[in-house]
């Protein structure tokens, strides 16, 4: 047991050693999966309302919804990165030796291992991290064992891509991040469909009937994408489109 304890020590004091990386491909996949994670998340938010919205699709609208998403993410991230000043003592020992000498000798030549950060010191930020992330998930009312779901792909989506394979682990974090939209596009929509969100909307072609006014009994709004308002009337069950650049209206029933 001793010697398990030691070693466990040793490793986490051992200079994390990243694995290799193409990062230009990596940016060059995000740029494609970005756009395609808005849009999924429009489209499971629509499928609570039984609404085709490739119908009435922009592409503004996955990048408009993505930055919307993203605002909370970095308010958390700001308010946690205020942990990592605790770190800051430790990081500003780390010496940044470009070599340090090892007792590995081979011919006339040393073995040379280039010195970084310790591994627990990648292990604090990466729990940092995971805070921050449930933080986010209890702000949106996760259930219980989604939060503990979320934060274990989470956890190991980090450590596949720290320590094993930064494919496999973008691989996971891909998976994580279209599940994470797929929950919060239907829990934003449950919450949509208890409180029937009104305000007051005119557009000039229908100044004198506004499309929508607050406090309205039947009408609520559904979504307001780049070009559409969608409104739903429970008492009609139908639900409108209003094109803002036409002005024009379609509508048509639901349950």
């Amino acid at each position: 047991m001793k010697e398990k304890i030691r070693n466990w020590v040793e490793d986490l004091n051992a200079s994390y050693q990243p694995t290799e990386d193409k990062s230009l491909v990596k940016i060059a996949e995000l740029v494609l999966i970005l756009p395609a994670l808005g849009l999924f998340y429009i489209w499971e938010y629509f499928n609570n309302y039984k609404i085709e919205y490739y119908l009435y699709f922009e592409f503004e609208d996955s990048l408009a919804v993505l930055y919307q998403n993203l605002m909370p993410v970095i308010y958390v991230g700001v308010i946690l990165s205020l942990l990592l000043t605790m770190l800051l003592p430790y990081i500003v020992k780390v010496k940044y030796n470009d070599c340090t000498t090892d007792t590995q000798i081979t011919g006339s030549q040393s073995a040379v291992q280039k010195k970084g950060f310790p591994n627990f010191l990648v292990i604090c930020v990466i729990s940092i991290a995971l805070t921050g992330f449930y933080v986010l998930l209890q702000a949106y009312q996760f259930t219980l064992v989604s939060i503990v779901i979320f934060l274990g792909f989470a956890a190991l989506a980090s450590y596949l891509y720290l320590f094993v394979h930064k494919n496999i682990g973008f691989g996971v974090a891909i998976l994580l991040v279209f599940m994470y939209a797929e929950k919060r596009a239907n829990i934003d929509a449950q919450f949509n469909l208890t409180n029937k969100p009104t305000l007051n909307i005119v557009l000039k072609q229908h100044a004198d009937y506004p499309i929508l006014t607050e406090g309205d009994k039947f009408r609520y709004l559904i979504y307001k994408s780049s070009n559409y308002y969608f409104i739903k009337n429970e008492q009609e069950k139908r639900i409108y489109v209003y094109s803002i650049s036409t002005e024009e209206m379609t509508s048509f029933k639901t349950e």
